[in-house]
């Protein structure tokens, strides 16, 4: 388990998935038999709960139930690619619901296909070229290494220095590639400190960690962030960039302090002093200056105006054509580097957006929410919260977080009516707070496979923002929303 860094940000670079941090431990393992049996049993067990169900629910919310079913076995057996899962959802909604097979008269099912379309759809990809144009020009190692520096030698500071690095990137970039930039910088003094030296141990885990509650900073953060703000605007309660930042950057700010003061503890350094070196690490050919001031230009543009929506009113979809135009038009990415985005990752979006949509339009959604009332017995909202967050959590450990949030999503701000952004802020928040095994986050996964940690050394973190993370979020949103009614 010794695999260069940087050869795995070759691999994976915007994905964050279960299958992607599975990809990065078991590279070129293609488990097709076992796949292929994850496929029969699946489609069986969803024919039987279709077939058990086929008297009691309407065609309609049937055949969105056997799609649901169908989506979750899927996602969490991984017998087809989760990607392939957003595309069967788009595909098997215009068969179902747009054709005369189930109705009389086809439904209009031009909004599930509409969701590539979508505002959060374009700030995804916008926040991909941009970071794309980082990485090619080398100015993300750039910034890195110029926010280490002013942290000196001491390693409680190091360790701060390099975790709100992290955090701060994984805002606007890949919180993959910003595992691979930051452990491609240590690694050699880890290594050279050898397992003698808990400090170092503190630096493996902190790093992954950061960068995964750091994606709950903005809407591009993470992809579960895109989709929880797509359904709130569906209910007519949109977010926008700044307003998702002044509820995410607290909560993930925070998030990493704690960790940093319960790494300290945890493993405390033996040694005065410690410093990194980004030297060290191995660059591709970088291209000129120009490209440099180009991206830098575009990127600064971008942000900026992202962050001053409430002013100029510019929508962020629009903004975000800035870097999407901006470095084709220029040269600075070319076929390659577009064809090289994750794309994957916005099939995965869509298909999750066409979903829920379906679950909601056709009363599956409150169907489902009506088998979770015994829920709001207690008439405290705090504690479904609690419920439906502890939930996403537990689930995203051993599945797409992406996933995990398109299908827990619709059926909460049905058991939630009236608080639907609220839901869907708790619930998109804490799909970045599952950290317990490798496999759970690509980061992890990439700091596992250096071979300097193991499985157990993740899980007091894991634990720590798995059961705390989604308690400060609930506390954090309620009490924003207090204030803003």
């Amino acid at each position: 388990m010794s695999e260069n860094p940087k050869s795995i940000s070759d691999k994976v670079s915007y994905r964050d998935s279960r299958r992607a941090a599975a990809r990065i431990l078991s590279p070129g393992k293609k488990h097709g038999l076992r796949r292929f049996i994850s496929f029969i049993i699946v489609g069986a067990l969803v024919l039987y709960v279709w077939n058990a169900l086929f008297g009691s629910f309407p065609p309609e919310q049937r055949a969105v139930l056997f799609l649901f079913l169908l989506a979750v076995g899927l996602w969490i057996t991984e017998a087809v690619p989760a990607f392939a899962v957003g595309l069967l959802i788009m595909g098997y909604l215009v068969f179902v619901l747009g054709t005369t097979l189930i109705h009389p008269e086809p439904w209009d099912v031009d909004k599930y296909l509409n969701t590539w379309s979508s505002p959060v759809i374009w700030l995804m990809l916008g926040g991909f070229f941009m970071a794309e144009g980082l990485s090619r020009t080398g100015l993300d190692r750039q910034l890195f290494a110029l926010a280490i520096r002013p942290a000196g030698t001491r390693p409680a500071n190091v360790l701060l220095a390099v975790m709100l690095t992290s955090a701060v990137a994984s805002m606007f970039i890949s919180n993959t590639s910003t595992t691979v930039l930051m452990i491609g910088a240590v690694i050699p003094l880890v290594r050279q400190l050898g397992n003698s030296e808990p400090f170092a141990k503190a630096l493996m885990i902190a790093i992954p960690l950061a960068a995964s509650v750091g994606g709950m900073g903005t809407i591009i953060g993470s992809a579960p962030n895109a989709i929880a703000a797509g359904v709130a605007a569906e209910f007519g309660q949109g977010i926008d960039f700044i307003e998702w930042m002044m509820l995410g950057v607290p909560v993930a700010i925070g998030l990493v302090i704690t960790a940093w003061v319960f790494l300290l503890r945890l493993h405390p350094a033996s040694m005065d002093s410690f410093s990194l070196d980004f030297s060290r690490m191995e660059e591709p050919e970088l291209p000129g200056k120009r490209d440099r001031v180009i991206v830098a230009v575009l990127s600064i543009t971008t942000v900026a105006m992202w962050m001053t929506t409430p002013l100029h009113g510019i929508h962020v979809a629009a903004i975000s054509l800035i870097p999407i135009v901006g470095l084709t038009m220029t040269q600075v990415l070319g076929a390659a580097d577009v064809r090289g985005l994750p794309w994957d990752t916005l099939m995965l979006v869509a298909g999750g957006l066409s979903l829920g949509a379906a679950v909601v339009d056709t009363g599956l959604a409150d169907r489902m929410a009506s088998s979770l009332e015994f829920l709001t017995v207690l008439d405290l909202d705090v504690l479904v919260f609690g419920a439906l967050a502890l939930v996403t959590v537990t689930l995203s450990n051993f599945m797409s977080n992406t996933a995990t949030v398109s299908l827990v999503l619709p059926v909460s701000v049905a058991l939630m009516p009236g608080r639907e952004l609220e839901t869907c802020l708790i619930i998109g928040l804490s799909g970045s707070c599952a950290l317990l095994l490798p496999v759970s986050t690509p980061p992890n996964a990439v700091a596992y496979s250096t071979g300097e940690i193991q499985t157990r050394d993740l899980r007091p973190g894991g634990i720590l923002i798995g059961l705390l993370g989604p308690a400060v979020i609930i506390a954090w949103v309620l009490l924003i929303s207090s204030f803003v009614n």
